[in-house]
């Protein structure tokens, strides 16, 4: 029985090890991107490896982000750094708020130096990008 109990409690914490533990893990991968949730002409893909945000449309990369959270903030804060070729850090940050929800990623970005969006639903704010795992 103890056995059985250890082997239970083994197998337990190796299936949770496997869960993201934080919201950057959460993020980790390739989403596709459907702005205010609907599908656009040119597929379009995120793919996030650590800080690096990509955006890819059909299969070109666009652009490059260097990718802050701030999951203690409520709503939660992210930015957006553009990052040139060289991946030095230009002066254009997007500021917004993501959340998580039923397998998806909702994220409101507005550029410096308007203000960060606050909400996902504000009738006159920013779209609202909805991230799907394809």
């Amino acid at each position: 029985m103890v056995l059985g109990l250890a082997a239970g409690a083994a197998g337990y914490f190796a299936l949770r090890s496997l869960e993201p533990r934080d919201d950057a893990e959460r993020l980790q991968g390739v989403w596709r991107l459907a702005p205010n949730g609907r599908e656009t002409r040119l597929p379009v893909t995120v793919r996030i490896t650590g800080d690096r945000w990509v955006y890819l449309v059909g299969e070109q990369e666009q652009k490059r982000y260097r990718l802050t959270l701030r999951p203690e903030a409520n709503p939660k804060e992210l930015d957006l750094m553009l990052l040139g070729p060289d991946d030095q850090s230009s002066a254009f940050v997007l500021r917004g708020i993501y959340a998580f929800s039923d397998g998806t990623a909702r994220v409101v970005v507005a550029p410096d130096p308007s203000p960060r969006p606050t909400a996902f639903d504000a009738p006159d704010g920013p779209p609202v990008w909805v991230l799907e795992r394809p």
